[in-house]
């Protein structure tokens, strides 16, 4: 039997195969081998497996992972899979090549993360050939939900939003400045608590101003990632996560605008490397 992986810091979703069709599945908390330990991924695993798993009739796991770029981390998921799945040969890749397999399968195109984070590759049908680094939501994430989440706590707190936008974002967030800037530099997951403000963003697409943030949040992402692939134009583009799968409209306008085809658009990878794996 094969164990199918789809991970993120959030969430985790599992899927069992057997002949190319899907027997079970699941889903865990996410875990990160960035922000968790061997031992915290263990005690997710422990505590929240089904007791009734099939361990010893797995044989082959293929994990996608985000915090899974390095070699280390790898092994760090690559061991705690192993624990519990004995006789498993298991292959853990970074995320990046999740979104690759569920929007491109074996063809040509770029493809994109935009949820939390943000961040984008060239895919050949087999391999990804070139990767613009994603800089975390310090210095990058374009288009993403801490993006936009930033950027309507600027337009807010700097006195930019209309008053009818300003009362709406003050009603659905009754925080003062002390407390939101305490959770940004002082909490644990930041560039989450920046997201979260972005649902306001999609509440109110249509109006002029948070339109034109958007266009400003998306055209960003054109110029930092895909203009720095030289057939960004030539090729189609699809998306990965919440942002691109709400913010359609904004995005497939943006995309127009520059001339680049849009592809296939997925709220997760998970659908769609079943498919990949099924084929």
């Amino acid at each position: 039997m094969f164990l199918l992986i789809d991970s993120g810091s959030t969430k985790t979703d599992y899927s069992f195969l057997k002949n190319g069709c899907v027997k079970r599945t699941f889903q865990t908390s996410g875990y990160n081998p960035y922000y968790h330990t061997p031992a915290q991924i263990t005690t997710v695993l422990k505590t929240e497996f089904p007791n009734d798993l099939p361990f010893d009739d797995v044989t082959k796991i293929v994990y996608y992972g985000s915090g899974c770029s390095t070699e280390t981390n790898c092994l760090v998921i690559a061991d705690a899979l192993q624990f519990f799945f004995k006789k498993a040969h298991i292959k853990v890749h970074h995320d990046l090549l999740a979104a690759a397999h569920a929007l491109l399968g074996r063809s040509e195109g770029i493809a994109c993360i935009l949820g939390t984070g943000s961040n984008s590759c060239y895919y050949d049908g087999e391999n990804i050939l070139e990767n613009v680094p994603s800089l975390g939501f310090m210095l990058g994430d374009e288009g993403s939900g801490a993006t936009i989440g930033r950027e309507l706590l600027k337009a807010y707190f700097y006195g930019e939003f209309p008053e009818d936008l300003a009362q709406k974002f003050s009603e659905m967030f009754p925080l003062t400045l002390d407390a939101i800037l305490t959770e940004v530099y002082q909490g644990k997951k930041p560039s989450k608590f920046i997201a979260s403000f972005a649902p306001f963003a999609k509440a109110h697409e249509t109006h002029p101003t948070i339109k034109k943030l958007l266009a400003k949040v998306f055209d960003a992402f054109i110029d930092a990632q895909l203009s720095k692939y030289s057939r960004y134009q030539e090729v189609p583009v699809g998306f990965i996560g919440s942002i691109a799968y709400y913010f359609n409209d904004s995005l497939r306008e943006r995309l127009s605008n520059a001339n680049i085809q849009m592809g296939t658009v997925l709220p997760s990878p998970s659908k769609g490397l079943i498919r990949y794996y099924s084929e």
